[in-house]
């Protein structure tokens, strides 16, 4: 008399066993890529804000400025000008944040500010930029 599978005593085979560790492998590789893709785009967000939180803090830093001091017409003179490599340290590693100020005239009592970040992350350009509105205290 034929024996059912549910009664059978005799185990898994050698090839069912490598099959199912296989398929295990394959499940698993498919999440580990699953879980890099995640932290590369965490980490890519986790620059961008850096690169926003420097772009605000330059841009505060002129528009603390007061717009009819001599020394700010210097300063908010028009045109590109490139400042100073911000380097910081993000998970372990160092990245370096380049800031450009643009500055047009927009009136006599009225300039456009553009603060625009750049930075490289695995071989690509990224940039963000901030536009504002200086006017002149009355």
């Amino acid at each position: 008399m034929e024996q059912t599978v549910l009664f059978n005593k005799k185990g898994v085979t050698l090839i069912e066993m490598m099959i199912s560790l296989l398929i295990i492998m394959i499940v698993f590789l498919a999440l580990m890529q699953t879980t890099v893709i995640g932290i590369s785009t965490n980490l890519q967000n986790s620059l961008r804000d850096e690169a926003v939180g420097i772009a605000e803090m330059r841009m505060n830093e002129l528009k603390s400025l007061r717009f009819t001091d001599s020394s700010v017409d210097a300063n908010l003179g028009a045109g590109i000008t490139a400042e100073a490599v911000v380097s910081r340290n993000i998970r372990g590693f160092s990245i370096n944040y380049s800031p450009t100020r643009t500055i047009a005239d927009i009136s006599l009592d009225s300039k456009q500010i553009t603060i625009s970040i750049a930075w490289i992350y695995k071989n690509q350009n990224y940039t963000h930029a901030i536009i504002s509105i200086m006017r002149k205290q009355q």
